[in-house]
């Protein structure tokens, strides 16, 4: 519709100036090297129109050869994007190798190479082609010089996925030299030195994780929180009191109300002799808030006074009287007080509410020592049954046939 009120436009204008030109066709004179070349205005028009399109011809004929060469790239780059698609599609699919090949083959035409190589590179991986998937980020990496965190940060997630530790360091390490650094790579590398356990290095690292655009508040919280883990195990393993009263005097309040921080803390302690430090820190972790993992420790302690510890876990019993973990804590102090009919009472009710191995070994154990070898082995089975879910189905032995049977095999013999 448009395009024909474009052409009735046309010709109407076309007609108005023909009926002004056959009126008055103009007339132009011009003088050029000391000659005059006369014409009318409607041939200089036409000359200058047909000027104009020559221009153009003689133009479009210089650039002929580029244009052509543009078009083939434009067409070999059109023919990569949808080898990608196709290779994203055939490693969906679980293709591996076809994919790997797809994009393989494609990838010198493609605008972005490196793009290619590295989803090329996860498909070798899928297939456990180490040396191959190596082989595929290091194209990437040469593909795009100017930018590498792609293919190091994925380099290094590959690392990470085979336990390579180190290895993802080294590339990560990489990609902090080229300033290219982002958030993934942060978490990247705090993952890599939380499996390594080298807790100084991770320490220095929690101020890029608290101003790194893009690192969630609770990762670097949690980050932080297994750096002190770690320095509470390291010194509870070398037994080193002093160390771990410095970690414990630099640990954050916060962290300081995490069940898991308290529970480390006190294992320390105790490896470190020091039952009545552990004692107090759990009681008072205990009174603000309720943890199952700081109850069972709390009954491992052997303090020098196993009465006033039963006495004092015997305080949560009123508010956690459906509690099996209270129940086994109390059990175990009972023991060390020299309880044993307590400690019974606290097993077999421990058990009923919640059954546990654990429980139900110390309650055998403890019939074992008091001379009930029979209650002890009763114990040992209904653990048994209870792990395998239902009890054995043995027909019944005929004492007397099982006995003869045994004499007449001797007298064979």
């Amino acid at each position: 519709m448009k395009t024909g009120w474009s052409i009735a436009a046309a010709l109407i204008g076309g007609a108005l100036l023909a009926h002004l030109l056959l009126a008055d066709p103009g007339y132009v004179a011009i003088r050029f090297a000391g000659r005059l070349i006369e014409m009318s205005a409607v041939t200089f028009a036409l000359l200058l129109i047909g000027a104009y399109f020559l221009s153009r011809w003689i133009v479009k004929l210089i650039n002929a050869r580029r244009l052509w060469r543009e078009a083939q790239i434009m067409r070999r780059q059109d023919r990569a994007r949808r080898s990608l698609a196709r290779g994203l599609l055939e490693m969906s699919e679980g293709e591996w190798l076809a994919s790997e090949q797809t994009l393989t083959n494609s990838a010198q035409e493609a605008e972005t190479p490196a793009a290619h190589y590295l989803v090329a590179a996860r498909a070798a991986d899928l297939q456990g082609a180490t040396q191959r998937r190596d082989e595929l980020i290091a194209k990437a990496l040469d593909a795009s010089s100017d930018r590498r965190a792609p293919a190091l940060i994925m380099q290094a997630e590959m690392h990470l996925k085979h336990g390579q530790f180190q290895a993802a360091l080294e590339a990560l390490n990489q990609l902090a030299a080229t300033g290219e650094s982002n958030s993934r790579a942060v978490m990247l590398t705090a993952r890599a030195l939380r499996q390594t356990g080298d807790w100084e290095k991770l320490q220095a690292l929690e101020p890029r994780l608290r101003t790194t655009r893009g690192v969630t508040q609770a990762f670097a919280d949690e980050t932080v929180a297994q750096i002190y883990l770690d320095r509470l195990q390291a010194a509870g393993k070398s037994r080193d009191d002093k160390t771990l009263a410095q970690v414990w005097k630099e640990l954050p309040k916060t962290l300081a109300q995490r069940g898991e921080i308290v529970v480390a803390y006190a294992r320390a302690a105790m490896a470190c002799d020091q039952e009545d430090v552990a004692e107090a820190e759990l009681r008072k972790f205990l009174s603000k808030q309720w943890d199952e993992s700081a109850v069972l420790v709390y009954g491992e302690l052997d303090t020098d006074e196993p009465l006033i510890t039963l006495e004092r876990a015997e305080q949560w019993l009123p508010e956690h009287t459906e509690d099996s973990a209270l129940l086994l804590t109390c059990a175990r102090h009972a023991i060390r007080a020299e309880l044993y009919g307590k400690a019974r009472s606290y097993l077999e009710t421990s058990i009923a509410i919640r059954p546990r191995f654990e429980a139900w070994q110390l309650l055998a154990n403890l019939f074992e020592q008091l001379g009930e070898r029979d209650r002890a082995i009763k114990a040992l089975n209904d653990a048994l049954t209870h792990a395998v879910g239902r009890k054995a189905a043995l027909p019944k032995i005929r004492a007397r046939r099982w006995i003869d049977r045994r004499q007449s095999d001797r007298r064979r013999n």
